[in-house]
């Protein structure tokens, strides 16, 4: 009992510590936002949906997607067989690397404009994009954490994680990473503006 107690007080510490992290990250962008009147607030309800917003959200569902298709491929067939069959390696891969080209793909287009001297992005479009690694940095830390807890807890009699996790672990982040930004955005459309409103 007393060995236990010795790895999970400093494992729980960390996750305590990382969900502190995202907690104030998204506080710092968002807790001290500037209100909307109810007249502010109906306009903005009624304005169409940025293009940029649409991007986004597409770019999330090309991120969920993907990362669904793997976490069920890996589920089915588990780490090891993804480890030990060449087949079911590069499907994986191949699947990663697609989804990723394509999620890239879109986010690329959505910050592309940014550059342009004919810009369509207003104030309220920079503003969400800037908010938006708040959410990303969030998301990233708390699949850290999940790793975290879920590998020590499985492996601890062990003493070692299997390589394989090692894989897994930074194809899990480059995703979250991926589709973070992108939820990022889409949170910050619907929080509403916060640069120069009352």
């Amino acid at each position: 009992m007393e060995a236990t107690a010795s790895w999970m007080v400093p494992m729980l510490g960390a996750v305590a510590v990382l969900g502190a992290i995202a907690l104030y990250s998204a506080y710092g962008v968002w807790g001290r936002r500037a209100r909307l009147t109810a007249e502010e607030r109906s306009e903005l309800a009624a304005a169409p949906m940025p293009k940029l917003q649409k991007r986004a959200l597409l770019s999330t569902a090309v991120g969920l997607i993907t990362l669904g298709a793997l976490s069920a491929i890996l589920t089915t067939y588990g780490a090891a067989e993804y480890w030990d069959n060449d087949d079911l390696r590069l499907t994986v891969v191949g699947i990663f690397i697609a989804g990723m080209a394509l999620h890239v793909g879109l986010l690329t287009a959505m910050v592309s404009p940014l550059w342009s001297e004919e810009s369509q992005f207003d104030e309220r479009d920079r503003q969400v994009l800037a908010q938006a690694p708040a959410v990303q940095t969030g998301l990233v830390l708390l699949t850290l954490a999940a790793w975290n807890t879920s590998l020590v807890t499985r492996f601890h009699d062990q003493g070692a994680v299997p390589t394989v996790y090692l894989y897994l672990i930074f194809g899990t982040v480059v995703l979250v990473s991926l589709i973070g930004h992108s939820v990022g955005i889409v949170v910050g459309y619907w929080m509403g503006p916060r640069f120069g409103e009352s």
